[in-house]
């Protein structure tokens, strides 16, 4: 069975992001209203954030299917883990059982260990990536998540934090937002926000500073470059 590449999870998710991007050019030239442009510019960070969500999970996938010793290694922790608080079984496992390392697991068993449940897991920010990078991946690989800067951490934050408000409406997400739009690594990009609070994402995201790009644009393209760094 052929290993899936990080290089072609990238390629799928470089070519959507394109296409999302031309497809939201395209609505913001017709759309001449505020806001009907606020509305396109909510539905392109929406559907961004949904997809780096997926994203992330088929390269953590990828990876852990190139070289899938710290998945095996963390099976066996967890097992003695469990075995250890039941005294008789960590006794019979000991005299009778045997942790059997394999140096690679099919893409089905790998599934079955990394996503039982057959959906993505929603990640609340950058620091829960990189843990769960860690937590799977040998350090060649997670080291790809842990040396991003902190501008790249940032601006996943935001379209995560973006992504989540414009999913629920919800305050305890705005108020997330808010906080992610004020990291100041984000200052020299244009989307940190100033001392007053965001009140509507779809507002803040669709505004141009400066005359220039929208920040939705600048969102994404900064979200292509930071998900690009995982790989190359």
């Amino acid at each position: 069975m052929r290993k899936i590449s990080p290089d072609g999870v990238w390629n799928d998710f470089a070519a959507q992001l394109d296409e999302q991007f031309a497809y939201y050019q395209k609505s913001w030239n017709t759309l001449a209203g505020a806001d009907d442009r606020k509305i396109a510019t909510e539905n392109y960070i929406l559907t961004i954030g949904v997809m780096f969500e997926g994203y992330v999970n088929d390269l953590i996938f990828a990876y852990a299917n190139r070289d899938c010793s710290k998945v095996m290694e963390h099976l066996e922790n967890s097992l003695r883990a469990c075995l250890h608080a039941s005294p008789k079984a960590e006794a019979a496992f000991n005299k009778f059982g045997d942790f059997k390392h394999r140096d690679h697991l099919t893409k089905a068993e790998l599934k079955e260990i990394l996503d039982p449940e057959g959906r993505n897991t929603s990640f609340p920010d950058f620091g829960a990536i990189e843990d769960r990078a860690q937590q799977w991946l040998v350090a060649a690989h997670a080291q790809r998540f842990t040396n991003m800067n902190a501008q790249q951490r940032a601006v996943v934050n935001a379209a995560i934090a973006a992504r989540n408000n414009l999913a629920h409406r919800s305050k305890s997400s705005l108020d997330r937002l808010n906080v992610a739009f004020d990291a100041g690594a984000l200052f020299p990009t244009g989307l940190k926000r100033n001392v007053n609070l965001i009140q509507q994402a779809g507002h803040y995201l669709k505004a141009r500073p400066n005359n220039g790009d929208s920040r939705a644009t600048i969102l994404g393209q900064l979200l292509r470059n930071a998900s690009e760094f995982l790989v190359h």
